[in-house]
């Protein structure tokens, strides 16, 4: 799972930012993304290194040393001294958080957001409602989406979409709940038929 930013690691994100364009512009940018990216995969890919970064066990000055030797040579200058002054403050364990707000720093300067569409088991969803999305995003936020398809064993029908930060929930699980507590805080009639009407449709 992609971790979520927090306003620390967005502080440190910009900052890496703007020193990657003075650095080298729009390509520098764009590599120091793409170095962070692969940092991110090994912290999820390899729970040895996530526990390195995060446990309180270690000692920062040890853990800085390892550090420099898992990541000296494989990333440039300006991402490990971030991550180094990071370790020095504590705050190793949100490396995962800056890599994510770096990308989301990117994405808004490209004018891209990234949007995930959740689904049911199954055929994933078809291009052109996957080209409805991107048109929808579009023309709601101005920006390109950039979409993810992933299936959700939990979900029985319908969609769920995570557009940055917030989730638009349209599934079928979801909307039946919607109804209960309609059918709860309201027991008309035209409430009840409601109801009635859409598990019709759905079963």
């Amino acid at each position: 799972m992609t971790a979520v930013p927090d306003e620390a690691a967005e502080v440190y994100a910009r900052s890496l930012l703007e020193l990657a364009k003075q650095a080298g512009g729009a390509a520098k940018a764009s590599e120091v993304g793409e170095e962070l990216a692969a940092i991110d995969s090994i912290i999820r890919e390899m729970p040895s290194f996530a526990e390195l970064l995060r446990s309180p066990r270690v000692d920062r000055d040890r853990r800085g040393e390892m550090l420099r030797t898992v990541l000296s040579g494989r990333v440039s200058d300006l991402v490990l001294r971030t991550v180094l002054v990071m370790n020095r403050r504590g705050r190793s364990g949100e490396v995962a958080h800056l890599a994510a707000a770096y990308r989301e720093l990117l994405d808004a300067d490209a004018g891209r957001v990234r949007v995930t569409v959740f689904s049911p088991p199954g055929p994933p969803p078809a291009e052109p409602l996957l080209a409805m999305i991107r048109g929808r995003v579009k023309e709601v936020l101005g920006r390109e989406a950039v979409i993810e398809t992933k299936l959700d064993p939990a979900m029985i029908g319908g969609l769920k979409l995570r557009i940055g930060d917030r989730l638009v929930d349209g599934s079928v699980a979801t909307q039946l709940r919607r109804l209960e507590q309609s059918l709860l805080s309201d027991g008309t009639a035209a409430v009840r038929s409601q109801f009635q009407k859409y598990l019709d449709e759905v079963t």
